[in-house]
């Protein structure tokens, strides 16, 4: 991305972008209900910029997280397929492709959210593939009991889809936004954690470079849904990492975060038969030349890679996450839902939201605390992001802003 901030209107950008289409919507709706049935849910995330190749498949409808009680990260797709004429697709067909598509992204479960043609046979035939079949009745069903009146907050919900197109409209005119939105909105939930998290943190702190309060325009809610969607993404990634933490002792897991952060596309370990054989190659020249021992010994190493200086904060905050790892199982849902409220929607926070996601419990204030100062301390943040994180959810409704406390920068974050 391009350093520096560009001179920019203050209007409100282009036209009122039209509905999204019905099929579109309904996707959205479905995430939506996933997220408030327990899952950390994306609706139409982009696969061909992930796997650089044509292919037929161009996105998921859905893809959805889960985290077991070791915090191992559980995957979950779905398809969804809104039309009732003559051309649509048939359901058995639909499994079948749908059972291919969960082996390719490696999901340990599948759903199909159908129109029409969902039979008894053909939800027994789902089965014997590891993949459940509903109805649009079945759905909304669902959607009825468990979203009710939570339905368009966070990042979920048709307004929420609405939203996101016009950010997609906004990007289209800044290459670096258009990297980001298109990095959020695929690539990133397919990539190793570690890598992942790296180039969150890079992402994040390159889109700060545009913020300017002073300007609410376009750009600036571009800017907010992309940092909203970075943080929450990233809070995923976090927990992710921090499972493997739990076998480990500290010393071992301070070292493999050291290393993992190192490496890029290129693994470690061939790394370093790089470096030793490039060692070699120095070592014979600066021998040759009779160069000082002292200073052959000083080139040693010189070829492989260093961890970023945020390394070792790194490993504190995923070794304080894996620690209490109940509440790191529930912590991306509630960072999603609060971030996008506090951040990008700029409102309060409801108390039937609060108390639904225990938004007001002390351990989640920690937690958003804890991931604030990691932020800040890598220079991936913003006055407006910071403020919006350390923002508490007040039981009784709406939301206060907590004084910066000295445990956030002392927690080694």
């Amino acid at each position: 991305m391009q350093s520096g901030t560009r001179a920019r209107s203050g209007g409100s950008g282009g036209p009122t972008p039209k509905s999204p289409p019905l099929g579109e919507q309904l996707e959205a709706r479905v995430a939506q209900l996933w997220f408030w049935e327990g899952f950390y849910a994306r609706y139409g995330v982009n696969l061909q910029r992930y796997f650089q190749e044509p292919i037929l498949v161009t996105d998921l409808d859905l893809f959805a997280f889960d985290f077991s009680p070791h915090l191992s990260l559980i995957k979950h797709i779905g398809e969804v397929k809104s039309g009732t004429g003559k051309s649509t697709e048939k359901p058995l067909d639909r499994l079948v492709w749908l059972r291919g598509l969960r082996e390719l992204v490696g999901a340990d479960a599948a759903e199909l959210t159908m129109a029409k043609g969902i039979t008894s046979r053909i939800r027994d035939l789902g089965r014997s593939l590891d993949v459940s079949a509903q109805s649009v009745q079945d759905f909304e069903r669902r959607e009825t009991n468990a979203v009710g009146k939570m339905a368009d907050l966070g990042s979920h919900g048709v307004s929420a889809l609405c939203l996101e197109k016009e950010v997609r409209e906004t990007c289209k005119s800044v290459a670096d936004l258009e990297r980001a939105f298109w990095f959020l909105r695929g690539e990133v939930l397919f990539l190793d954690h570690f890598l992942a998290i790296k180039q969150l943190i890079d992402l994040l702190q390159e889109i700060s470079k545009y913020w300017t309060p002073r300007l609410q325009d376009a750009e600036a809610r571009a800017v907010r849904w992309l940092a909203s969607e970075a943080v929450s993404i990233l809070t995923l990634k976090l927990v992710a990492a921090s499972s493997t933490a739990v076998t480990l002792n500290r010393n071992d897991w301070d070292a493999l975060v050291s290393e993992r952060l190192a490496e890029g596309a290129v693994p470690m370990h061939q790394m370093r038969k790089i470096s030793d054989s490039v060692d070699k190659f120095v070592a014979g020249i600066l021998s040759a030349a009779k160069v000082a021992p002292e200073i052959r010994t000083e080139a040693i190493g010189a070829f492989l890679p260093e961890p970023p200086d945020y390394a070792a904060s790194l490993a504190e905050l995923c070794w304080r996450l894996k620690s209490d790892a109940p509440v790191a199982r529930v912590l991306p849902r509630q960072m999603d839902i609060f971030i996008f409220e506090r951040l990008t929607h700029q409102r309060y926070i409801d108390a039937s939201v609060v108390g639904r996601l225990g938004l007001q419990r002390d351990t989640f204030g920690r937690s958003r605390r804890l991931i604030s100062a990691f932020l800040r301390g890598c220079g991936a943040s913003f006055d407006e992001l910071d403020q919006a994180l350390i923002g508490h959810a007040m039981p009784g409704g709406g939301v206060t802003v907590e004084i910066h406390t000295a445990e956030a920068d002392s927690s080694g974050a």
